[in-house]
């Protein structure tokens, strides 16, 4: 481990089985947080602590279905007695299913499946953590929404309820700061744009043609794709005491595809 930004701070990090959530636990890692990985996916987060040990870092893989209030509650008490508590939290799960059709079309349990997994989990986990990091006074919240949130259109793999949810969380993220502000905990958003951080998405990428490719780029002013250390990066800035004086903020990370 090279740094100690978060020396003595708990990390918890949903969606910790994925690849940016991977990413970001080994982050946190590197810079001697106390990191707890969750996912549903118990092969993913084996490998993930494994690979954090080995580097010398801190890593507890837990598993737990997020969209249940039961495993979302059992999680944060085991955190309480094992760490004394949360002083950051990073929702990031989430993800979408398949579907092309109209609206019409659109199974009911689908929509439930993808708001859930997406904006449920980081409502549970929030509400969890919350009297946490109030009994501290001090906590961070960071969000992940979707640079999906920001305009319709911009890359047509993503659904409806996809959409719909991470809007949902940047939301959340204003009421949260609002509330939690006078208990000295921040809650900020990422808004990261297509990164390639998995077999799936790399396949999206792939199945586009090159016409498509080359206009998701061009339509970018720093002509590139990013890469998971620059969601890493603001992650981090924004669970950190650098960013003090932010709370209730979207931050967008997209090479300047989309402007405020």
């Amino acid at each position: 481990m090279v740094g100690q930004r978060f020396a003595g701070k708990t990390v918890v990090i949903t969606g910790g089985g994925g690849g940016l959530g991977g990413e970001y636990c080994r982050a946190f890692a590197r810079e001697s947080a106390q990191v707890v990985a969750v996912d549903l996916d118990h092969s993913g987060l084996d490998r993930l602590e494994k690979s954090i040990i080995k580097e010398g870092g801190h890593c507890e893989a837990q598993c737990a279905d997020l969209c249940r209030e039961s495993d979302v509650s059992a999680l944060f008490e085991r955190c309480a007695r094992s760490h004394g508590g949360v002083d950051i939290l990073i929702n990031n799960a989430g993800g979408d299913l398949a579907y092309n059709g109209p609206i019409e079309g659109l199974p009911v349990d689908h929509w439930d499946t993808v708001v859930n997994r997406n904006l449920k989990t980081a409502f549970l986990c929030a509400r969890a953590a919350a009297p946490l990091m109030k009994r501290k006074r001090y906590g961070k919240i960071v969000n992940v929404s979707s640079r999906a949130a920001r305009s319709v259109g911009w890359y047509g793999a993503v659904t409806v309820a996809y959409i719909c949810a991470k809007l949902g969380v940047i939301g959340l993220t204003r009421h949260l700061a609002k509330e939690l502000g006078p208990h000295g905990i921040n809650v900020n958003c990422l808004v990261p744009s297509f990164t390639i951080s998995g077999p799936l998405l790399q396949h999206h990428w792939d199945q586009m043609t090159g016409g498509e490719r080359d206009s998701m780029l061009r339509a970018t002013p720093l002509g590139r794709l990013p890469e998971m250390r620059d969601m890493a990066n603001v992650v981090l800035f924004l669970a950190s005491d650098e960013s003090a004086y932010m709370t209730g903020v979207a931050v967008d990370v997209n090479g300047g595809s989309w402007m405020a």
